[in-house]
């Protein structure tokens, strides 16, 4: 996981020490250039990093100069990076089941209803969590619709993007509205054309994650 990718969480300590001690037991040769990168810090930090893992005992230096210089992982290297590994993985595993949590009823709901293959109405911000929670709970989004004709024939996370009319016709189990701004106009829309299950999806003001069914 790239935590750069997402705004709400700042890297930690642990995480940019996790990330320089497994690039450096992928390549030795790793220029302190790029570990800055790796770990999102700037390079003159890089430094501090190689210099504390030395006197823990992580690493040792080989080479007479920067361009031949060698960080080789030793063993206690090698258990601390196992072990922030570990670290890391529980709490991706418990960030998982919290949201899990979140999008539970919402899945559930759609899955109770046979709502396995699903449309999308919004390739937007709402339309890319909602496809990434849907593809991670195995369901099969189908394609997205939107009425930017600029988006009209592309792709968008990895699905392609319809007008309303050329996916009346398609095979899905429900359409998704996946916009706050627009959302009552789309299912106008959506009604017109004649498109089936149509659901809206909706966050509370405490958080509460739904999907209204329109009648």
């Amino acid at each position: 996981m790239n935590l750069s990718d997402f705004s709400f969480f700042n890297p930690s300590p642990d995480f940019r020490e996790m990330n320089i001690l497994k690039a450096l037991s992928e390549n030795p040769n790793i220029s302190q250039e790029k570990l800055a990168k790796v770990a999102g810090v700037v390079p003159s930090m890089i430094n501090r990093y190689i210099n504390d893992f030395e006197e823990k005992g992580y690493i040792k230096k080989e080479g007479e100069n920067r361009r031949t210089m060698k960080y080789v992982l030793l063993q206690k290297g090698k258990f601390r990076l196992q072990f922030l590994i570990i670290s890391y993985l529980r709490e991706v595993a418990n960030l998982y089941s919290q949201s899990r949590e979140t999008f539970g009823k919402l899945l559930d709901g759609l899955l109770a209803e046979g709502c396995k293959k699903t449309m999308l109405y919004g390739a937007g911000i709402i339309g890319s969590i909602v496809v990434d929670v849907l593809r991670t709970e195995g369901m099969e989004p189908v394609g997205f619709i939107d009425d930017s004709k600029a988006k009209q024939g592309g792709v968008f996370h990895d699905l392609n993007v319809y007008s309303i009319q050329e996916a009346k016709g398609m095979d899905y189990d429900a359409l998704i509205i996946s916009s706050f701004k627009h959302a009552q106009e789309m299912v106008s829309k959506a009604v017109k054309v004649g498109m089936k299950n149509i659901m809206v999806f909706e966050i509370s003001n405490f958080g509460n994650v739904s999907l209204k069914k329109c009648e």
